[in-house]
């Protein structure tokens, strides 16, 4: 409302009102503000998730040798092989320096070295066609031989040149058909082959371990069936 004083117009309009047109109040309006800040604050000091890198799981691959020969009379069996307590974990075991071993975090075997050595003999050997059978660790099958193993070494070997996947197996043929201990040895010998890698990456030490894997276990069989077919002509 407006009055006609000393010739001026004058606002009837307070100033409390004119501050309640200007500044509108909410009730809780402090507490409001006050979530919004905490909640900035909790988030600014939430540390951020890092996603975690995925783990490659490796396994050997290779063509199972091809030997030719006369069928041996006798039914291995391929015993669980041990290996040297460096080996006996599924990581990925490398050599950059003398006296050192270290593993990869994020690389690793699908089974540990002992046991891919041996299901991968074990098949090879089936696969040969050079016996009149081959049974694995688990058979209950009698035997008339066999084949027991040790894995000395299963490694990544770096060095400024280049590396290698370095393979060694040693391997006992027993007759467990014979009565006394040393007629039952029929040998033991230790294989070892060093197969350079292609890159040097962990994908290509398993390939290289595989091809390393190849080339034993043609020995290995070339040596049990020999071993085998000459014990047998024996008086």
């Amino acid at each position: 409302m407006l009055t006609h004083r000393k010739n001026m117009y004058v606002s009837s309009v307070t100033p409390q009102s004119v501050f309640s047109q200007r500044t509108m109040y909410f009730p809780g309006q402090n507490l409001c503000l006050a979530v919004v800040f905490l909640c900035a604050a909790l988030a600014a000091c939430t540390p951020v998730r890092q996603p975690v890198p995925d783990v490659r799981q490796y396994t050997l691959e290779y063509p199972s040798p091809v030997l030719t020969g006369p069928r041996a009379k006798a039914v291995l069996h391929v015993a669980r092989f041990g290996a040297a307590p460096e080996y006996r974990t599924t990581k990925l075991i490398y050599r950059d320096q003398s006296f050192v071993r270290q593993e990869y975090t994020y690389h690793q075997w699908r089974a540990t070295p002992q046991i891919l050595a041996s299901d991968f003999i074990r098949r090879d050997l089936h696969a040969s066609g050079l016996f009149t059978a081959v049974n694995p660790p688990s058979s209950m099958i009698p035997a008339t031989h066999e084949i027991e193993g040790m894995v000395e070494q299963w490694l990544e070997e770096d060095s400024p040149e280049h590396w290698l996947a370095t393979l060694e197996l040693t391997i006992t043929l027993v007759d467990v058909r014979a009565s006394a201990s040393p007629d039952m040895i029929l040998f033991q010998r230790t294989y070892q082959h060093s197969q350079p890698c292609a890159q040097k990456n962990p994908a290509a030490v398993v390939e290289a371990m595989s091809q390393a894997m190849e080339i034993l276990s043609a020995r290995i069989i070339a040596d049990v069936h020999a071993g085998i077919l000459h014990a047998s002509q024996k008086p």
